[in-house]
């Protein structure tokens, strides 16, 4: 595998290499790379842009954590067996209780 691999990077690496000699002069980068504090209309949308991008990787944590809570929930309070369940009668959903 390690002989697969070394070509490749030895590619991916060239080709960064040859791109970064054929841009010619410095990088573009957006306002927020550049310490923009003016106020211009690119500033503040870069930084909603990171704003909005932040609040999301939350969200995303948080459900990646939730599902993680429900696994361990389901873990300590497992469902009755399958054929527990069939034993039921359906006519007494609630057995030993009056309604």
């Amino acid at each position: 595998m390690k002989s697969i691999l070394f070509p490749r990077v030895i590619a991916l690496v060239s080709l960064v290499v040859v791109l970064t000699i054929a841009s010619g002069g410095q990088a573009m980068a957006c306002a927020a790379c550049y310490g923009d504090t003016s106020g211009s209309k690119m500033g503040v949308a870069a930084t909603w842009g990171i704003v909005a991008m932040t609040i999301l990787m939350f969200i995303m944590l948080g459900a990646v954590a939730g599902f993680g809570y429900y696994l361990a929930y389901r873990a300590k309070h497992p469902l009755p067996d399958y054929e527990e369940l069939l034993s039921h009668d359906e006519a007494d959903p609630h057995p030993g209780t009056s309604l």
